[in-house]
């Protein structure tokens, strides 16, 4: 589970507060341990990562990473040459993030608004969210996609991972039990809607896709 948004006031305001309360309160404790929790899914950055290269351009430079959690994803990523910016909601998780910073990595973090980032049109080649939609209420997980949709060059592609429907793998019927017992309340929505429905409503489409384990997707959408 990891977040990396200030909501913009364009969305309901109620909804902001509620969900700003529970992402901080949330990162402020399990920051530290983060790592460690979801080391086991090392494999599946990897391969996630190696997945987004290959829909990349060779003249790709700058990807951005939203919902960077501790940044990993934004890790692998710079590991491979490109020039990584990872946003984050959480101080915390920033701050974890930046101890995989180094000099011979283009990769750097900020705080900054999902729903209105501070970058302009066209700037990265490519965007990534791991973990990220199924924690976010809705309106505000499409809010983020149109954002990166715009900051992204036209072409550009957009890497998307994340727990597998239960009605496109065998495996995620079951792991879908398990995960309920202590994912936050905006994962069932997630999973009744399905990711197909995000990216309809944001004119964007799966361009390629596959798994890990059949527990979690890994899609490219463009």
């Amino acid at each position: 589970m990891q977040l990396s948004i200030i909501f913009s006031a364009k969305i309901n305001k109620s909804l902001i507060k509620s969900t700003l309360t529970i992402i901080i309160n949330f990162f402020a404790k399990w920051a530290k341990l983060y790592d460690y929790v979801k080391f086991f899914l090392f494999p599946l950055r990897w391969k996630a990562t190696k997945f987004l290269q290959k829909h990349l351009p060779s003249s790709a430079k700058r990807i951005l990473d939203v919902a960077t959690g501790t940044g990993s994803q934004a890790f692998e990523i710079a590991k491979l040459g490109y020039e990584v910016v990872g946003i984050d909601l959480s101080p915390e998780m920033l701050k974890q993030a930046e101890k995989k910073c180094s000099p011979d990595l283009k990769l750097k973090f900020l705080h900054a608004d999902a729903t209105s980032l501070p970058f302009s049109d066209n700037s990265f080649d490519s965007a990534s969210i791991s973990f990220g939609l199924h924690d976010m209420p809705y309106e505000i997980g499409i809010a983020a996609l149109k954002e990166m949709k715009r900051v992204i060059k036209k072409k550009g592609k957009i890497l998307i991972v994340d727990y597998m429907e239960p009605k496109k793998h065998p495996v995620a019927k079951i792991s879908n039990l398990i995960i309920s017992l202590y994912e936050t309340k905006n994962y069932h929505p997630f999973i009744k809607r399905g990711l197909d429905s995000y990216l309809k409503e944001v004119n964007l489409r799966i361009k390629d896709e596959t798994n890990f384990l059949g527990i979690f997707q890994i899609v490219i959408a463009g």
